[in-house]
């Protein structure tokens, strides 16, 4: 496998430009060399629309496509828009143009694949070969990610497309990775005391809890993280509840609790809070238990 890697990275400019000037040499136009230099011409490569994947590739084929199922449906329920800007690198704002959505394209029967559209890109996952789990990104205007199309910045073109596709395999393998910790849960489920203070447990079955959680993770992480306000907002609007229902004091003691049993952490002295790595973990377990039964080992 590190001999493939090594063979694909050693496709260099210089490669590729001289298969170029042979294949146009023989079937472009010619000029002599007094025309060529009283005219200064020369050819100019650049890169209209690049395809990068990366292969995972699997002993057997059972896993493979248990995987992407799975991916699948984690994939249409957390890459939110914010997640998806956190993929490519980029901010979020009014002003982006293009496309901004997750799809499940069914090719044919059996065979489907998922896409995650970012302005004129696109990411996408699919099988392959039986045994390979592809991730493939495909950009139609590199100016979308700050990069310039002349075939001399094919290096830098390879670094960025890398970084995007390991934050996209990160993003799944942090989903895939989680498992119903029951252990865990019960830890949560008892008070805890830190310092002086007193926090009461975390219980499956709190609605409050669940729905401060799945707005944390559909949210992303900001750099800066969230202060009560914008959280409490995101909570109304997203479950359409009112501030009557559901009041700003009643976030914050929320955000307490979190931070007490340590899924949540503030930024510093201010009052603003990102999901900690246990809290990552347990807000998706706690996100997706109420939306998938539960069998006991003898079932």
């Amino acid at each position: 496998m590190a001999a493939l890697q090594a063979a694909a990275d050693r496709l260099s400019p210089q490669i590729i430009r001289k298969q170029l000037d042979y294949w146009t040499f023989l079937l472009g136009p010619k000029f002599s060399t007094k025309e060529r230099s009283q005219m200064n011409l020369s050819r100019f490569y650049a890169l209209a629309q690049l395809e990068y994947c990366r292969n995972f590739i699997f002993k057997h084929h059972f896993p493979i496509h248990k995987i992407f199922q799975r991916s699948c449906e984690i994939g249409l329920w957390r890459l939110t828009a914010n997640r998806i800007s956190e993929i490519f690198g980029v901010r979020l704002n009014k002003r982006l143009r293009g496309k901004l959505a997750t799809v499940l394209d069914q090719i044919e029967h059996g065979h489907h694949v998922f896409r995650a559209y970012w302005k004129n890109a696109f990411l996408k996952q699919y099988e392959k070969f039986s045994r390979f789990l592809r991730n493939e990104l495909c950009s139609n205007n590199l100016r979308d990610f700050g990069l310039k199309k002349g075939l001399d910045h094919l290096d830098d073109v390879r670094t960025r497309f890398q970084t995007i596709t390991d934050r996209f395999a990160g993003f799944q393998a942090q989903c895939l990775n989680v498992h119903v910790d029951f252990p865990l849960l019960q830890r949560l489920a008892l008070p805890i005391t830190v310092g002086s203070v007193r926090y009461p447990g975390i219980r499956i079955h709190d609605t409050r809890i669940i729905r401060l959680l799945e707005v944390l993770l559909h949210g992303g992480n900001s750099v800066g993280g969230w202060t009560a306000k914008p959280i409490h907002q995101a909570v109304l609007t997203t479950f359409q509840l009112s501030p009557n229902t559901y009041g700003l004091n009643q976030l914050r003691y929320d955000l307490r609790k979190l931070k007490g049993h340590g899924l949540l952490q503030r930024d510093g002295t201010r009052y603003a809070y990102r999901l900690t790595v246990k809290g990552v973990s347990s807000g998706t377990v706690f996100s997706l238990l109420p939306q998938a039964p539960l069998w006991s080992p003898g079932q």
